[in-house]
């Protein structure tokens, strides 16, 4: 079964990928002006828009990187106290079914 399942998601990412991505291509824009030829190059240079925004960055990389550990650190202290805490409740489970066993004689 796995096999087969495995088999059909291959089969759909061969087919549907070409697919896709042949729609991403993007039609190039006929620009035609009235009784005037453009050189590819005036064309290119008619269309380009130039973006304007900040110089800099507004947070320092250094920051992040600090904020990012912090972030898993603090995720796996919490990971690490949920999973002492099962442990325990698991421990005071088996020593109740132990004691459990014991009383009723070990039948």
């Amino acid at each position: 079964m796995r096999a087969l399942i495995a088999t059909f998601v291959f089969g759909c990412t061969v087919l549907i990928t070409p697919l896709a991505l042949a729609q991403d291509i993007p039609a190039e824009p006929e620009v035609r002006t009235a009784g005037k030829e453009e050189s590819a190059a005036e064309e290119r240079a008619a269309q380009f828009v130039g973006v304007t925004g900040p110089e800099a960055e507004s947070i320092p990389g250094g920051a992040l990187l600090l904020a990012a550990y912090a972030v898993v650190w603090v995720l796996l202290f919490l990971f690490l106290l949920r999973m002492r805490g099962l442990q325990r409740q698991t421990a005071e489970e088996l020593e109740r079914l132990s004691a459990e066993i014991k009383a009723s004689g070990g039948r």
